[in-house]
């Protein structure tokens, strides 16, 4: 049922830039990644146990889990934080998923040898336009260039990862394979937390008072049970059985609800804004939408 999880998918990652902004109340950007991390991997490999489940992973895979792991997991899942708590916004941020589709297309050309059609090469080139509207409004509203910048290379760092799985995994069964990621995840930002001394040189220590502790708890549980644990063992499922592009169609819905919550929120939402997601959704649908099939001639149809 691709379908059914692909609309649990959008909706708790809709959901997942307000529960981490929750979360800051309490911890810093690489601790919200680190409980993602411990907490989905912990869910699956309970899962994994109660189903009795086989591993099936060979020795000459794990470099490539650990490429998957530090690309679709360790770095968006901190970044992605720290950014929003730099900017003191959390759905303008959630607008830049919407670049994953683009970014898989041109992502898929090294790795994949897929190239673009005409029809996807203007749609990337069109997003991109449109994502440069997304940028400047940024830029209005005092966001740095270089959060900006740092925030745009979250939907490369996904693309780069959904399509690695489809490149190098995709002969392994998903439940270890997404229990795995989550785990060497958290064991790579493990060391960063136990040095409070990098963690201050980072600029990614919790708040100085920390407050609203039962809400904080409550969101990081919700983010790593539903959002990490359950949300990408659906989505590396949907990779291997339908591709990453169509995978990569969650940004369809997640951009809107991160605004909609944005609202919940009262945070600004400009007409510009509006405008520019917008148009890269349309993008993201020119590329998505399936190229129409020529109607067999009569004569054709006569030789069947």
């Amino acid at each position: 049922m691709p379908y059914a999880s692909f609309l649990f998918i959008c909706t708790i990652w809709g959901a997942s830039f307000i529960l981490m902004e929750r979360a800051s109340h309490v911890m810093g950007p690489v601790d919200i990644g680190l409980w993602r991390l411990i907490g989905g991997s912990a869910t699956l490999t309970a899962m994994i146990l109660w189903t009795r489940g086989s591993w099936g992973v060979r020795r000459r895979d794990w470099p490539h889990i650990g490429a998957v792991a530090l690309f679709a997991n360790v770095y968006p899942f901190v970044v992605q934080p720290y950014v929003m708590i730099a900017a003191g916004e959390h759905a303008y941020f959630g607008m830049m998923v919407a670049l994953v589709p683009l970014a898989t297309i041109l992502v898929s050309i090294p790795m994949l040898g897929v190239y673009p059609t005409r029809r996807q090469l203007f749609g990337v080139l069109g997003g991109l336009v449109c994502m440069a509207g997304v940028v400047q409004e940024g830029s209005a509203r005092g966001i740095s260039p270089w959060l900006l910048l740092l925030a745009l290379t979250v939907p490369i760092s996904y693309a780069v990862g959904n399509t690695y799985v489809k490149w190098k995994l995709e002969g392994l069964p998903a439940a270890p394979l997404t229990t795995l990621f989550l785990a060497m995840g958290a064991a790579m930002l493990l060391p960063v937390r136990l040095s409070p001394s990098s963690l201050e040189t980072l600029g990614m220590a919790g708040p100085a008072e920390p407050y609203d502790w039962p809400v904080a708890i409550g969101s990081i549980a919700v983010l790593s049970i539903l959002g990490t644990g359950i949300a990408i063992l659906l989505f590396i499922r949907l990779i291997k059985n339908e591709g990453p592009l169509f995978a990569g169609m969650v940004t369809y819905v997640v951009p809107v609800l991160a605004l909609a919550w944005g609202q919940y929120d009262n945070e600004w939402l400009s007409g510009r804004q509006v405008a520019a997601i917008l148009g890269v959704l349309a993008m993201v649908a020119v590329v998505q939408w399936p190229a129409r099939t020529p109607r067999p001639a009569l004569g054709d149809v006569a030789a069947e």
